[in-house]
């Protein structure tokens, strides 16, 4: 186990390495047509390959990492890092979802409220709500 767990730390830390480099990497075209940055890759996923983790824990971890500001690529500077740490503790919860007002979406919604609203359409509605079953043979 003591083994898988060192495999596992150098897996994230290659992982890492080739984020931090990926600019570089990119730019070096192999001669099978990919870049350097997916031969990379496509090899620490091999080696990965007959561990008891994946390589999409190794990605998770890393970038949950780096969405906490404990990792930094090194690309981006200390401006979007600092930047990027701001805004995880400034979350707004208001703009999650919904629609924006005035688009046709919202016209939907404010259509279907007034339908639901309506005491005529109301009454229609209880009027033909199906009775629930009780006893035997109710599911």
């Amino acid at each position: 186990m003591e083994l898988n767990l060192n495999f596992y730390d150098e897996a994230v830390k290659k992982y890492k390495k080739l984020l931090a480099d990926k600019e570089k990497l990119v730019g070096q075209k192999n001669e099978d047509g990919r870049n350097q940055f997916q031969v990379e890759i496509n090899k620490l996923k091999k080696s990965i390959k007959g561990q008891n983790f994946k390589f999409n824990d190794v990605k998770n971890d890393t970038l949950k990492q780096e969405r906490q500001g404990k990792f930094d690529r090194g690309a981006e500077g200390k401006a979007k890092k600092a930047m990027r740490k701001k805004m995880l503790d400034k979350r707004d919860a208001s703009k999650r979802g919904g629609v924006h007002a005035g688009t046709r979406a919202d016209e939907e919604n404010k259509l279907i409220q007034r339908a639901m609203d309506d005491p005529e359409l109301k009454a229609i509605r209880e009027k033909n709500k199906k009775k629930k079953k009780t006893g035997p043979g109710a599911r």
